[in-house]
Parts: structure tokens; sequence; C-alpha cells
């Protein structure tokens, strides 16, 4: 590989995790996650409530930081959807849980990772992080 491409594909590669770091910005004990930024969970937290068919759930930041350092989530689910008249099968994203308050801590075993934190009892609700291109 010539020298100048393996320097901009090194580069490119160091880029790439700092893009997704952009997205939380520490608050003292409270991360800010920007407004639209789309999180994913890949790990279990006992005791937190799945949909009723296990589908994967993701949330979708929909407010900024408030004074309390509370921000507004929305949880979604993709729902695999049939269309009779042409036979196609497509994947829509619907609301699950729509418009809740929840705290942002870093999740301190798993690097990149936040804790998603109910303000009314104080306990995790999630673990995400920024969902890849893939889901």
């Amino acid at each position: 590989m010539p020298k100048f491409l393996h320097l901009l594909v090194s580069a490119m590669v160091i880029a790439m995790p700092a893009a997704g770091l952009a997205q939380f910005s520490d608050k003292g004990e409270r991360v800010e996650v920007k407004k639209g930024t789309r999180l994913c969970s890949s790990i279990a937290v006992d005791g937190v409530r799945g949909t009723l068919n296990q589908r994967p759930i993701f949330w979708r930041v929909t407010s900024p930081i408030r004074a309390n350092g509370t921000q507004t989530v929305s949880a979604l689910v993709h729902e695999t959807v049939y269309n009779r008249q042409s036979g196609d099968t497509t994947t829509v994203e619907n609301p699950y849980d729509e418009d809740f308050a929840t705290f942002f801590k870093r999740e301190p075993e798993h690097k990149g990772m936040l804790q998603m934190i109910s303000p009314q009892d104080g306990t995790v609700q999630a673990i995400v992080e920024i969902c890849g291109k893939e889901k």
C-alpha cells in the first residue's frame, strides 16, 4: 500500500471513534447526549422490561439537557411489514414508549457506553451506546 494511502486509512480509523464521542458531553456526574442521537443496547440489564415479544428496543434522544439534568427520549422498535399487493417485506420504525425523561451517566465497566437512569427511582433502565449503521 502506498505510504500516502496508508496514512489516509490510518487517519480515518483514528478519527472514526472521535465522531461518536462528539455525541456525548460530560456535565459533571451526568452526560448530555446530542439531540437526535440514536442509542442501542447490546448489554442486558437485570430487571429492565423488554417488549412482549422480545423485539430489540432502541432510543432516540429528543431534547437537549434540561436544568435538572434530564433529557427526553423515545423508545422505538423495528417491525417487519409485509405488503400483500407487491409481495415486498420492509422494516419500519414504530414508537414503543414515547417522550419520557431519563438521566445519562457514563457506564464505568464499558468504555463508550452510557447508563440510562430513571429520574423517578434512580434505577438503571438500560446500558446504551450509539447505534451502528446496521441497526
